[in-house]
């Protein structure tokens, strides 16, 4: 059981394909799924992270866990129990935890 502080929302995509007129490609339709109860702790947080040319960027890395399921995507959407975007992420790992009937995702 996780206690929820947030959501998360997983960026699917759908083939573009090529326009039967033209025979030039579609571009693919991006649409963002279902939002799931998640709890979520920052691993990393750098905001005085800089660029080479000393551009200022935030360095944001979170480990999310949510009930077991069967987890696939690349990108997720992070909201904090409020509705405020922590921020858009690229998945770097998903981990069962097959013991406690969690799924542990990096970003």
């Amino acid at each position: 059981m996780i206690i929820p502080n947030g959501t998360i929302e997983v960026l699917t995509t759908s083939d573009g394909g090529l326009n039967p007129t033209t025979g030039f490609p579609t571009k693919p339709k991006e649409t963002w799924g279902a939002k799931i109860d998640c709890q979520f702790s920052p691993v990393r947080q750098d905001y005085l992270a800089k660029t080479v040319n000393s551009e200022p960027y935030s360095a944001l890395s979170f480990s999310i866990l949510i009930e077991a399921a069967t987890f696939t995507g690349d990108r997720v959407r992070l909201s904090d129990r409020d509705g405020n975007s922590v921020g858009e992420f690229s998945v770097v790992s998903v981990e069962p935890l097959e013991a406690v009937g969690q799924v542990r995702i990096t970003v």
